[in-house]
């Protein structure tokens, strides 16, 4: 199992080895999105692999040219904050799916890196509306991001295919809900749905698609308690999975498990 947390290790590294240049002319707010990300996916790399001497690293891959603070005083990435992972009691006895309850030290530190990888991701992937990302202490497909009083969930599983066939992506005009099919890489096609979760008057915002070998689903669903729907639009959700490392993440959920195939209806 030691051998699956230097594969974590090696897939962290690669996220910030595959960043791709900017071109010369963007808007700065795009720019300035960009950054977040990058910043974002040098840090969660520094914090779990204690890396130092990576300043010349984190100059070539913040666009603009621009490093961490901290980076050029000190020739060091600073780690980034560890993400204290957010404490929920169950609501039933029934365990969570990828629960870290009952599991071995060395899986239990995969599963908990690998969370706080997919929480510094996401935390790039998403608009900041949603928050910063922190991990549930329940199960490794379980986060929760929390800004202006509101607490969104957001779930990220990546599963073995379970060869269900996904129905029909519905769009429902008069009910709010809407579904589309589009390219998210070569290859691979994504359901983004948008639709009442909860109570008619919170949305949900959820991307659902097949990669290699495993189901994918992120959902950021609303704040029921605050009435407050998920702050992502389908083409906010489109383009930060794109643009962040967050394939990078499948890729190795994808190649090492972390959950069990399941029989189930695909989203969307």
């Amino acid at each position: 199992m030691n051998n699956d947390v230097s594969l974590l290790r090696d897939a962290m590294e690669r996220t910030v080895d595959d960043l791709p240049p900017l071109p010369d002319l963007v808007a700065a707010a795009a720019v300035s999105g960009r950054r977040r990300r990058a910043r974002a996916r040098l840090a969660v790399v520094a914090s779990a692999l204690g890396v130092a001497g990576l300043a010349a690293l984190g100059a070539l891959a913040l666009p603009g040219g621009g490093t961490q603070a901290g980076v050029a005083a000190t020739g060091t990435v600073p780690p980034a904050p560890y993400r204290t992972p957010v404490h929920v009691e169950a609501t039933s006895g029934e365990p969570e799916e990828g629960s870290l309850n009952g599991l071995s030290g060395a899986e239990r530190k995969r599963f908990e890196e690998f969370q706080q990888w997919t929480a510094a991701v996401l935390d790039g992937a998403l608009p900041d509306a949603v928050g910063t990302i922190r991990p549930l202490d329940s199960s490794v497909v379980a986060y929760q991001g929390e800004k202006d009083g509101n607490v969104f969930r957001v779930t990220f599983a990546v599963r073995p295919d379970d060869g269900v066939a996904a129905g029909p992506c519905t769009s429902v005009p008069e009910k709010g809900m809407t579904c589309e099919t589009v390219e998210l890489e070569a290859g691979t096609e994504t359901r983004i749905r948008v639709g009442s979760s909860g109570s008619m008057e919170t949305d949900a915002t959820s991307m659902a698609f097949t990669y290699r070998g495993s189901d994918v689903l992120l959902e950021i669903s609303p704040d029921e308690r605050t009435g407050t729907s998920a702050p992502v639009t389908a083409q906010q959700l489109l383009d930060g999975v794109r643009e962040s490392g967050l394939l990078d993440v499948v890729r190795y959920a994808d190649e090492h498990p972390l959950l069990e195939k399941q029989v189930s209806v695909r989203g969307g």
